[in-house]
């Protein structure tokens, strides 16, 4: 479990005057407590006028991390998920400023191309809706961003420093994957765009609609990994009821943004949809969700930009 107290310690050293002896002393032996480096520590005691950025750098990328509730431990395991799905995308997917745009070959397979790559632009593009067509250059940009965060998180070796890039990675990347298979998936019936297993009348989404699955969605992907710490701390015998209490709050607010999003016939990916069956999150519409879901919902939307 991470100490408030020792991160409030933290916080406070940076923000604070630390450009004394004293002080340079101070902050490398916050360091130390954090990595154990004592070749690190004795750098920076040797040379330490000279060290000090660098000190205030690794301090800065340690407070982020713990103020998002991440443990070098919790880093490493969002290093080992996240990094082998990029790697291998960038082995396939074409390196320039547009996705690729092949449709695999009738003796390929469809498991040959990954999914996220699947079937490129599709040849109705230009009938889809609106809001389905732009996901094609959203991607785009994501595709863009991704890979920016990729090869600079590959020049790092620390927990500490590539966790600002790894969340940026798993975010990013889990929403391309979502909205390539929202992409791919979308049906057209003669000359009516409808989504597949959406109650609407086949009209496409309005733009209070749209906000509202982006609001879900953003939520979903800032709030799912404290949830998912929140699981594992629940296996500990220290674990309070204020925090089991936390715990079910964040776990029903969760629930209630992918209620939205299945309602508005949104796909999960496989990845997504485990990762929030792990955390007891119900991944299929009930029969039982009603307007009170909405309420809700709409009552806490103000705390999604906080």
């Amino acid at each position: 479990m991470i100490d408030p107290k020792f991160t409030e310690q933290i916080a406070r050293w940076l923000q604070g005057d630390h450009a004394s002896q004293e002080a340079i002393e101070a902050g490398a032996m916050l360091l130390l407590q954090l990595n154990r480096d004592n070749a690190m520590y004795q750098r920076i005691m040797r040379r330490k006028e000279r060290e000090l950025p660098f000190l205030e750098y690794k301090l800065r990328r340690f407070l982020q991390m713990r103020q998002d509730g991440q443990t070098i431990k919790d880093v490493v395991k969002l290093d080992n998920e996240i990094t082998p799905q990029i790697a291998a995308a960038t082995g396939t997917i074409d390196t320039g400023e547009t996705l690729p745009m092949v449709v695999p070959t009738e003796d390929s397979g469809p498991e040959s191309l990954p999914s996220y790559v699947r079937k490129g632009i599709r040849p109705d593009h230009d009938k889809l809706p609106a809001n389905i067509q732009a996901i094609w250059p959203a991607n785009v940009e994501r595709w863009k961003k991704i890979k920016e965060a990729f090869e600079t998180c590959k020049q790092l070796t620390e927990p500490c420093d590539r966790y600002e890039y790894l969340k940026v990675l798993k975010e990013t990347w889990y929403k391309y994957k979502e909205d390539m298979a929202r992409y791919d998936d979308y049906r057209l019936t003669d000359d009516t765009a409808t989504v597949p297993d959406a109650p609407a009348t086949g009209d496409a989404l309005t733009p209070e609609q749209e906000k509202e699955l982006k609001n879900a969605d953003s939520y979903i992907s800032k709030n799912l990994p404290q949830l998912q710490q929140l699981v594992a701390a629940a296996k500990e015998e220290e674990f309070n009821e204020e925090q089991k209490k936390a715990l079910e709050s964040l776990r029903q607010r969760i629930q209630q943004r992918v209620d939205v999003l299945l309602k508005c016939g949104r796909t999960l990916t496989d990845e997504r949809r485990e990762q929030l069956t792990a955390c007891d999150i119900r991944t299929v519409l009930s029969d039982s969700v009603t307007e009170e879901t909405e309420t809700s919902q709409d009552n806490e939307q103000g705390q999604e930009s906080e």
